[in-house]
């Protein structure tokens, strides 16, 4: 009988689920996917398909990986990541949702104004129906204080900035590692009443290495935590929308605050790619990065 090898290119392999799971994203559910749609972005037959999905064809070369990034409208150097190893599934797919929203767009706006009107006692916060425009402020003035606050309770003056050493500034939050989870991240809240005294909350991260779209989705959920817990000063309550959208600021402006992005743009050889230099210094994705210099 025939020994077959199964899985001898395990990084095509996973560049076949990637694509796949992209497609679903683009599709958002409403075309179910087979593995036939990925095989034909690069106009393969069900045989060659089939040999991508179970790793037995190397799919590396530079013009297969454009036509993919092409027909998935992404960044290539993302694919050949995943071709290589040095960018995991779930990093990939992270990184081609995006980062979420950093503020209200106008989309979102409507569709929560029809849910608001049609049923406003649905928003009730602290027993009070609040105006549309007070319910759905990002307050963004207030969370970039918040930024500053904690970031001056670190002192911090070079980059990258550490999460473990942000998650220090709260020892009311641990942070630890535990690669049995079964999910990427987990939370373990232990409520203390209503005055918030003795609240503790665990956060664990599945993840070996701390890579830097981990270190977003982390701060993300401490920012949500600490409001939770009524941890920040002049805090105001907020539905989840808002909150998710205050998490994703105070993030990125903890991975790249002001200072230290100016002090490190100035030191830069103009000559170069300017991003890719903040990239590697801040240890941040690069599309994180120009979605902060876009913010300047």
């Amino acid at each position: 009988m025939k020994k077959t090898v199964e899985n001898l290119y395990p990084h095509s392999a996973a560049l076949f689920r990637f694509c796949k799971e992209a497609l679903e994203i683009r599709y958002d559910g409403n075309v179910k996917v087979i593995d036939q749609d990925v095989g034909a972005i690069l106009g393969y037959d069900p045989a060659d398909c089939s040999h991508w999905k179970k790793g037995k064809k190397n799919i590396r070369a530079l013009s297969t990986l454009r036509n993919i990034a092409d027909h998935l409208q992404i960044d290539e150097q993302l694919l050949i990541g995943i071709a290589s190893g040095k960018v995991g599934l779930q990093e990939a797919i992270f990184e081609y949702k995006g980062y979420g929203n950093f503020s209200m767009s106008e989309h979102p706006l409507e569709k929560l104004k029809k849910e608001f009107f049609k049923n406003p006692a649905k928003w009730q916060i602290d027993n009070r129906i609040r105006t549309f425009d007070e319910l759905f402020n990002i307050d963004r003035d207030w969370v970039l204080q918040t930024v500053r606050s904690v970031l001056s309770m670190g002192s911090f003056e070079e980059a990258p900035i550490h999460v473990q050493e942000v998650y220090g500034l709260f020892p009311q939050v641990s942070l630890v590692m535990n690669p049995a989870l079964e999910q990427e991240i987990e939370v373990d809240v232990q409520d203390a009443g209503e005055d918030g005294k003795g609240w503790r909350a665990t956060v664990a991260y599945q993840s070996t290495e701390m890579k830097p779209y981990l270190r977003f989705l982390l701060l993300k959920e401490l920012f949500g935590l600490l409001c939770a817990s009524k941890q920040f000063d002049n805090i105001t309550p907020a539905p989840a929308e808002v909150r998710a959208i205050q998490s994703s600021i105070f993030a990125l402006h903890i991975l790249i605050p002001d200072h230290l992005l100016l002090k490190e743009v100035e030191t830069f050889e103009s000559s170069q790619d300017i991003v890719a230099q903040l990239t590697n210094v801040f240890w941040v994705p690069k599309s994180l990065m120009n979605i902060r210099l876009r913010e300047r």
